[in-house]
């Protein structure tokens, strides 16, 4: 098997390409056949990866969650395997694959509407810091401080949605809401711990759903969900489905694992055991140290 390295070289602000040199001599000292390529453009990393379709090859991810999202809308359907570099500002999905010492586990994956997703989807006040995070980039904030930068910033400018919600049809939700989160991994954010008890093979989305709150308890209720202690919340209800819809009369912000999709409708359902991933964390730990 070929190792295929699809790069974003704007990743963690230029982090990915240091890594990407490591990568070609650790890939030269172990006489590995690899292809490494540098995306230019939104969309690119998948169109790369589906050239692949008709092969069995590793093809790796280096970049942060938005970029693995668009290698696995390529690798979804095909015999490759996919693999995780860290290499962005967040890298929330990698803290939970992480966690699994299987080398080549087979994972659940989420889709929504048309498009895959390998770690979590939100609207609410999250989603729009996470569409607010292209602002905050443009600005002289270092990477690590970017997220908290939109969190702030967001929280002077929500206006609160009312949603209707189904959760597997027999759980209906209607009203304003701070939060709606669907989650097939533990992080997100760049390290809030939304679902800490989630699986990636237990064919099962865990569902979060947050009434609208005073904006006043929004930090601590932020606080809480940094720590993975939210559950506990009142206002925060927590379901188990295969299968959530959700709708609004208004556009809605949806982040899908870092990416921006904008719509007044959504479907979202649990596609379990679909994706085999390369999880050699040794050769990971040699491409990142």
């Amino acid at each position: 098997m070929k190792h295929i390295f699809i790069v974003n070289p704007i990743s963690g602000k230029g982090n990915a390409l240091k890594i990407a040199d490591k990568i070609k001599k650790v890939c030269e000292k172990r006489g590995l056949d690899y292809e490494m390529y540098y995306t230019e453009y939104p969309g690119e990393a998948k169109r790369i990866a589906k050239k692949y379709i008709f092969s069995k090859n590793i093809i790796y991810s280096v970049g942060g969650d938005g970029t693995l999202n668009e290698v696995l809308n390529g690798v979804v359907g095909t015999k490759n395997l996919l693999a995780v570099v860290p290499a962005g500002s967040g890298n929330d999905f990698y803290k939970t694959l992480s966690k699994i010492d299987e080398k080549t586990p087979t994972i659940d994956i989420g889709k929504i509407n048309n498009r895959y997703f390998i770690n979590i989807v939100s609207i609410g006040i999250d989603a729009e810091v996470a569409d607010n995070v292209s602002l905050m980039k443009k600005r002289k904030i270092p990477p690590k401080q970017i997220y908290n930068a939109s969190l702030v910033y967001t929280f002077f400018k929500y206006k609160y949605k009312d949603i209707d919600l189904s959760i597997d049809e027999h759980e209906q939700r209607k009203g304003k809401c701070t939060i709606l989160t669907i989650c097939n991994g533990q992080v997100y954010g760049g390290g809030y711990k939304i679902a800490p008890n989630a699986r990636l093979t237990d064919g099962f989305l865990d569902v979060y759903y947050v009434e609208k709150v005073n904006k006043a308890i929004i930090p601590s209720l932020i606080n809480m969900l940094k720590k993975g202690i939210h559950e506990s919340h009142n206002k925060v209800h927590k379901s188990h489905a295969t299968k959530v819809k959700f709708k609004c009369d208004k556009e809605l912000v949806c982040n899908i694992d870092g990416e921006i999709m904008k719509d007044k409708k959504f479907s979202v359902k649990i596609i379990p055991n679909s994706l085999t991933i390369y999880n050699d964390k040794e050769l990971i730990k040699e491409f990142i140290k």
